[in-house]
């Protein structure tokens, strides 16, 4: 009896499993060896499980008819299979081709972080940014959880490794992007123009970045736009302050992207205690167009057109007079255009040419003084990549950009136009899987200062193992004076940092570990003579100014990113001291600016609840306190802040309906309510002071997004 018991048992539990389609096997590489924790799901589902240790896996579904399986492992290439489910078992197994030249092969990294789809080492990819805790979906909020980035909530940019905001460029396709960033609004740090799914990757060069660039003598910031999709798709979001929308069509070898969003967060700021007193909350419309043809591996073309415009007002209190407020006002307008094209002329040789036009138009009112900024940049890239051999690569190319700043400021008219000429080749050599070196020269010339500038630039890396190498860098940069002395009419040379870099990295599949040293030496800045300290950024430059400033900066980088101490659980450690220290501008001593915190921390945690569907996210940051100018104190800003420190969390829960990829999310930053502050302002006799507060101190944010495309279940 009990025989008969345990026979039904094991009928009933077997029709149970074919109730379903069922797909099993094993996954191997090219030799046969196991690949434990390789992925398996189908595509456009949330369905999918991971390789045990001996590298086999049971994927149990509800969905049926035409399917692809994708098999993924990170080192190998990724394999498509088409299937046709019914309710029965297969059985899959597949062997996956190792990536050519990753880990195994040497990279040289100093100073910069990558992060695309198609590498192994993929440190922030579009959804790790939009599901970062406090970043609000914003690249730069993103990129500041990386080593070697200062945040500074009253001021807009990138600020990193002892540079200014001005310090950084961000580039889109080997284009520099002059206005990146929502128009400034004194005291509130403002995001970036541009979504994370715009962007296949990033790389994130805290210093010794490649000759390609100029014009920045902190960092660069480079984003690569998507090639074409795999499929037409239509995105649409809401959220508490807006929403947003884009529809996709793929039609053979081109792809057509149109994009819209509407911003408003009047309804959000009505919900929250502000500390600014907006009488417009900001409000704007945008919208773009994409087009990409792809001809097989043989070219690649890509053209971006984007416009947008939004307007706000804020009361500003008077700092002579705390009853006494004047409003700031400002609308903006601001249109970018980017088309660039790829040509594998053969199998060795390459070609690459781009073109962009920017234009941004403020129109502000300080009170009843009307002001308006109209700035525009045309640029121009062309470069060939030829491989000499599988040892020897050679890069050469050359660019010209104009720009130029015209403002009013009630009757004063100022204004500048540039024209700068680059040319740059860079040679990199492996003459080994173990040793790389990069070298590369570059040679800038600006029409506005008539200053002709050669910069050159060299970095190493040599393997110490199978996952670890060290690598070093050093190059020398070139940067034109802040625009606000151009705008003055006061030309000086171009400003100069030398950057020498040495760092050590341990990766594997799922864990990194990177620890980086630096020493930037600066000279040549911008310096105004016989003149007070005056911290206002808006005022006039009127004495004389000269290239005898001069600095330095120099700190350690520290980053731990893990996947695999507990499944489902991705977190990241950063950690940055800088020591720095700079005579420029208005300073009347050699100090620390006001926008540097000695010590920054931040930890990232994501966990994915998998039968629930949702995704836990949480970060914390930690900052030193920032220096701040007293005008009473007896040594120049030696005065300090509290220290900042920010908690914030998200959930989101992902799921599908009927095929829609939807996700819907909340998030609070500043969960504890902190009262952190960045800085003080005093009146002009000394006597009183006002604190620089964000503009909220604790948020919370809902809203929905949705997706007729495909997804990788891994980036969940």
């Amino acid at each position: 009896m009990r025989l008969l018991i345990s026979f039904l048992l094991f009928i009933i539990a077997s029709l149970d499993c074919v109730s379903q389609p069922t797909i099993t096997g094993k996954i191997t590489d090219q030799q046969g060896n196991s690949l434990p924790g390789a992925s398996i799901y189908i595509l456009n589902t949330l369905d999918g499980v991971s390789a045990n240790s001996e590298g086999t896996y049971t994927l149990v579904t509800f969905e049926k008819g035409n399917q692809v399986v994708v098999v993924s492992s990170i080192g190998y290439e990724s394999i498509n299979r088409s299937i046709i489910l019914e309710n029965k078992i297969y059985t899959l197994n597949l062997k996956l081709k190792e990536a050519v030249g990753e880990l195994d092969e040497v990279v040289i990294s100093a100073g910069t972080i990558e992060a695309t789809n198609d590498r192994k080492v993929a440190v922030l990819r579009p959804l790790d940014i939009v599901t970062t805790a406090g970043a609000a979906g914003d690249i730069i909020g993103a990129i500041q959880t990386l080593p070697g980035t200062t945040r500074v909530g009253e001021q807009t940019g990138l600020f990193v490794r002892g540079g200014d905001a001005s310090e950084a460029n961000v580039i889109i396709d080997g284009m520099v992007v002059q206005n990146f960033f929502t128009s400034d609004v004194p005291g509130i740090a403002q995001r970036s123009r541009f979504s994370p799914f715009q962007f296949k990757g990033t790389s994130f060069s805290s210093g010794g970045y490649s000759v390609r660039y100029g014009q920045a003598l902190s960092s660069v910031l480079e984003l690569s736009t998507n090639d074409l999709p795999a499929k037409s798709n239509v995105n649409v979001g809401l959220n508490m302050s807006g929403l947003f929308g884009s529809v996709a069509k793929v039609f053979g070898k081109n792809s057509l992207e149109v994009t819209g969003s509407y911003i408003n967060v009047a309804p959000f700021y009505n919900l929250a205690s502000t500390n600014f007193d907006f009488y417009k909350a900001p409000e704007g419309v945008s919208g773009s167009m994409r087009w990409v043809h792809k001809n097989g591996d043989k070219s690649l073309f890509k053209l971006l057109v984007s416009h947008g415009g939004f307007s706000s007002g804020t009361e500003i209190p008077d700092i002579n007079n705390a009853s006494q407020r004047f409003r700031f006002g400002i609308k903006n307008s601001n249109t970018y255009s980017n088309a660039s094209y790829l040509q594998n002329i053969n199998s060795k040789l390459y070609s690459f040419s781009a073109v962009s036009f920017g234009r941004n138009v403020d129109d502000i009112n300080f009170g009843a003084t009307p002001s308006k900024t109209e700035e525009w940049r045309l640029q121009g890239r062309t470069e060939l990549g030829f491989e000499i051999n599988n040892n020897l690569q050679l890069l050469s190319g050359a660019e010209w950009q104009r720009f130029s700043v015209k403002r009013n400021f009630d009757t004063f008219n100022s204004g500048f136009d540039e024209k700068q000429t680059s040319i740059y080749t860079e040679l990199e050599w492996k003459p080994s899987r173990k040793f790389g070196v990069k070298s590369g020269l570059r040679g800038e010339h600006s029409d506005l200062l008539n200053q002709f500038a050669i910069s050159p630039r060299i970095s190493a890396a040599y393997k110490v193992g199978k996952q670890s190498q060290v690598s070093i860098a050093s190059g020398v940069f070139y940067q034109n004076p802040n625009n606000r002395y151009l705008l003055a009419n006061k030309l000086a040379s171009f400003q100069r940092a030398i950057h020498y870099i040495a760092n050590y990295q341990w990766i594997t599949d799922k864990q990194t570990f990177r620890v980086e040293g630096y020493y930037k030496s600066y000279d040549r800045l911008v310096r105004e003579l016989n003149e007070p300290f005056n911290p206002n950024a808006f005022r006039f430059i009127s004495g004389d100014i000269d290239n005898s400033g001069n600095g330095f900066a120099q700190g350690i980088d520290v980053f731990w990113r893990d996947r695999k101490l507990v499944e489902n659980l991705d977190y990241w450690v950063s950690y940055s001291w800088v020591d720095t220290q700079r005579l420029f501008e208005n300073f009347t001593t050699r100090a620390t600016p006001t926008f540097i915190s000695d010590h920054n921390l931040n930890v990232i945690a994501k966990y994915f609840v998998e039968p629930l569907k949702v995704n836990i996210a949480a970060t914390y940051t930690f900052a030193t306190g920032r220096p701040y100018y007293n005008p009473n104190s007896a040594e120049f800003l030696n005065d300090r802040v509290p220290h900042f420190e920010n908690i914030s969390l998200n959930i989101s829960y992902v799921t599908t309906i009927r095929k829609v990829f939807a996700v819907f999310y909340a998030g609070v930053d500043n969960v504890t309510n902190r009262k952190n502050i960045f800085g003080y302002r005093y009146s002009t006799d000394g006597v009183q002071r006002f604190p620089i507060e964000p503009a909220l101190y604790r948020s919370v944010f809902v809203g929905m997004s949705s997706s007729l495309s495909a997804f990788n279940r891994d980036e969940l």
